[in-house]
């Protein structure tokens, strides 16, 4: 028997909407793309290296089955052989991210832990590419740094942390009762409709536009230095202005209004690092919209942000997690996720420590990231070293919105070049 606990509704509802998926370019996939320079390893040592370290990787090792109150973890060895393949790409740079779009497609082992590692090689003379692939029922972005960390990361040393742990949840104090009211009421904005992407002109589809786009880390580091904000305030801002920018002429219903954003907030605890499913909560924040100067934004995103840095209220999440009635865990992941309420998906994330594979050191991580059916638009920031990359997920069914990665990439620019 598994000694993990049931999969909870958070988990249930990632499996439910991607079975609302009309083309798998809407299906739950999420992961990371490792790229590394040295030899290409032989597929055979990259197994045999696996193999060597799944006994401390549980959501590598588990499977969802069942449904409903019947749904439970259950142990499952993976096949290696299945679970990692290799494939040969173009000999151009565009050519591993076409590579990584067409396997974002294709569905994960059946009956079998819900991952996949693909060796990619080909397009770089002195190099390669670790495309690993999960379903977001089973891994969340903490755990996924986790898997990360132990499959290609030196032992962590007494007091190093995790970056797939949530720093502050363990210090977190418990919620007192004097607290809960003014908390709870924190979370009602996303249980408020707004309908801002349901156009009847314009229904949204399950087709995804998948695009990358990378800049120096120092440069949110610049902007946010600047504005006495945090680097996550300057990754939605920069998204805010360029959602405003894009949508005064191809969404005008989103020019002028506040932008709804959903953002996963990240409650892993040490004991919890490798654990399968979710532990992290979405927590809906409105950021400033219509036209205003890049710093100004930046300077309100910081004041709606501020809840999601506050201990008290991450312990009040954390309690909802782990000690609310199931039932009314389900009723609340339900509302939230109802099709008048979903909205943009943004992701921050950091690697905090040097990855690498035998000599090959992994010098870049791409993040990516899932769009379910009636999602819009989902992006992660996925900060390693000195780069930080995007991946933007954008419903094909909005207009000119293949401009976003280029707007938000410029937004950020702006910012930090108004700090010089």
């Amino acid at each position: 028997m598994s000694r993990f606990p049931h999969p909870s509704p958070a988990d249930l509802v990632m499996r439910t909407v991607e079975e609302l998926a009309e083309h798998p370019d809407a299906n739950a996939t999420v992961g990371v793309v490792l790229h590394l320079t040295g030899a290409v390893p032989d597929p055979a040592g990259l197994r045999e290296h696996v193999a060597g370290r799944l006994t401390g990787l549980p959501c590598l090792t588990h499977l969802l089955s069942g449904d409903g109150p019947t749904a439970r973890w259950v142990p499952a060895a993976p096949d290696l052989a299945r679970h990692i393949g290799e494939r040969r790409v173009g000999s151009e740079p565009e050519d591993l991210e076409a590579a990584v779009r067409v396997l974002l497609r294709e569905p994960l082992p059946e009956r079998a832990p819900a991952w996949r590692m693909v060796l990619l090689h080909g397009h770089a003379p002195d190099g390669f590419a670790l495309l690993y692939l999960t379903h977001h029922a089973v891994q969340d972005g903490g755990s996924m740094a986790a898997v990360m960390e132990a499959l290609f990361g030196d032992p962590l040393v007494s007091g190093q942390p995790s970056a797939a742990v949530a720093r502050d949840v363990s210090r977190a104090p418990r919620p007192r009762l004097r607290h809960l009211p003014r908390s709870a009421a924190r979370l009602l904005p996303q249980m408020r409709g707004h309908k801002l992407w349901q156009s009847p002109s314009r229904p949204l589809s399950s087709r995804r536009d998948t695009l990358w786009t990378r800049l120096p880390s120092a440069r949110l580091r610049t902007a946010a230095r600047a504005g006495d904000a945090s680097t996550n305030d300057v990754c939605l801002a920069a998204l805010a202005h360029a959602v405003a920018g894009w949508a005064e002429t191809a969404w005008p219903r989103a020019a002028k209004v506040p932008l709804p954003v959903m953002i996963p907030v990240n409650l892993r605890t040490p004991k919890e690092a490798t654990a399968p499913g979710n532990r992290l909560f979405l927590t809906r924040v409105d950021l400033p919209g219509g036209a205003m100067p890049p710093g100004e934004r930046l300077a309100r995103t910081r004041a709606v942000t501020a809840p999601l840095k506050s201990a008290e209220h991450k312990a009040l999440l954390r309690a909802v997690l782990t000690h609310l009635p199931r039932w009314l865990f389900a009723r609340l992941v339900a509302v939230s996720t109802a099709p008048r309420r979903l909205t943009v998906c943004v992701s921050y994330f950091v690697m905090r420590r040097r990855l690498h594979y035998g000599d090959a050191v992994v010098h870049g991580i791409d993040g990516v990231i899932c769009c379910p059916p009636g999602v819009p638009l989902a992006v992660v920031v996925l900060a390693y070293e000195d780069v930080v990359s995007a991946c933007f997920r954008i419903d094909t069914a909005l207009p000119g919105a293949e401009s976003l990665p280029t707007r938000w990439r410029q937004a950020v620019a702006d910012l930090a070049g108004s700090a010089s």
